[in-house]
């Protein structure tokens, strides 16, 4: 290779070519986008990604339903992120490398169509496993301060359903897929707890072990997980026992609902990409009320509201899982979103996006 950094005699690399990949993949694995690099090397990826010029990022945004040139780093984290994943998780992850790595429409629709039915097949896989841990846990919901289920699990599904669990309960989870000697768990956790501290402490029950406060994973000997979830469970318990364990909203700002603009949202864009390590900023109404109330989706988990203003039409809000609030809403909220501009049949309007919501103390 010369001094520039290519073989003698072929042709240098269009590396800008690449800045796709690189921003799917910074955001994707959690690169911090409070980095100067990473923001740099995101916001010139998703000017390439949103060209969709690569076969397989046409195609993989084809069957996400998102539109070339509306894409963010949210959406590679919501939609982009997932479908890639879906193939280790359930198959091969080959399937995502065909994708991205495919030359012609033809291979990169093929590996597109099986990827989005191996995310379909992933939530679905998430979401019955979900509701059998939940349903073996709700009698003893609040008896102690950890979950730890276990049963024969997808290996690539125990991640994602111990966070959800952690999300739903604001407990630390331990999800554990059973094996015939040994078995392999996925944990997830609370800030007020570091469940990898906590297995460092069982090291000696373990065969491996490793992750960060948040996340980790294990394997154990089957033999000694009796031992192992009494040991977990008791440092759970007296760690957090007597703190009041409930998420907490980090609120940027508290606006009136009668000065929100379009234009806003544009001037919000500069602090872009956000996402981990930069969350889109989280911004708060208070006594605000409801013209209509509604649920939207599968078994009617999401929220739809509309939202009145001085002398303004209804502002249109959309609450996704937080559709049991439609049962007890009444009077004046408080509302806690962020703010979006929702786009149909040409038209542009303000949305709120929202993160959760209270009733108001001044009715």
């Amino acid at each position: 290779a010369n001094g520039k950094g290519w073989a003698k005699g072929e042709p240098p690399l269009n590396l800008e070519a690449y800045l796709d990949l690189v921003a799917i993949g910074t955001v994707a694995d959690l690169a911090p986008l409070d980095r100067d690099e990473n923001r740099a090397l995101v916001k010139r990826g998703l000017m390439v990604l949103n060209r969709a010029e690569r076969p397989g990022v046409s195609a993989l945004l084809k069957v996400a339903g998102v539109e070339p040139g509306t894409v963010t780093a949210t959406t590679i984290g919501y939609a982009i992120g997932p479908r890639i994943n879906a193939a280790g998780r359930l198959a091969d992850a080959m399937i995502a490398y065909e994708l991205l790595a495919a030359r012609d429409e033809a291979t990169a629709e093929a590996r597109a169509n099986r990827l989005q039915e191996l995310n379909v097949q992933r939530q679905e896989l998430t979401r019955n496993a979900q509701l059998l841990v939940r349903e073996e846990i709700e009698p003893q919901r609040f008896s102690g301060y950890m979950i730890f289920a276990s049963g024969e699990f997808q290996p690539g599904i125990v991640g994602l359903v111990a966070g959800r669990l952690t999300e739903e309960f604001y407990r630390p989870t331990v999800i554990m897929e059973r094996g015939e000697t040994e078995s392999r768990a996925s944990c997830r956790s609370i800030p007020q707890f570091d469940i990898t501290q906590a297995l460092d402490a069982c090291a000696d029950l373990l065969v491996r072990h490793g992750g960060h406060a948040q996340a980790a994973g294990f394997t154990v000997v089957n033999e000694n997980i009796p031992a192992l979830k009494a040991r977990l469970t008791a440092l759970a318990d007296e760690q957090l026992a007597g703190q009041e364990l409930k998420p907490q909203l980090e609120i940027d700002a508290v606006v009136n609902l009668n000065h929100l603009t379009l234009d806003m949202v544009e001037d919000l864009k500069q602090l872009e990409p956000t996402g981990f390590k930069n969350s889109t900023p989280v911004l708060m109404s208070r006594s605000v009320h409801i013209k209509e109330k509604r649920t939207v989706g599968k078994d009617n988990q999401h929220l739809k509201l509309k939202l009145t203003r001085a002398g303004q039409p209804p502002l249109d809000a959309i609450g996704f899982n937080l559709g049991e609030w439609a049962k007890s809403l009444n009077g004046a909220v408080d509302v806690a979103f962020e703010l979006e501009i929702n786009e149909w049949n040409g038209q542009r309007s303000l949305q709120l996006n929202l993160r959760d919501l209270r009733p108001s103390e001044t009715r």
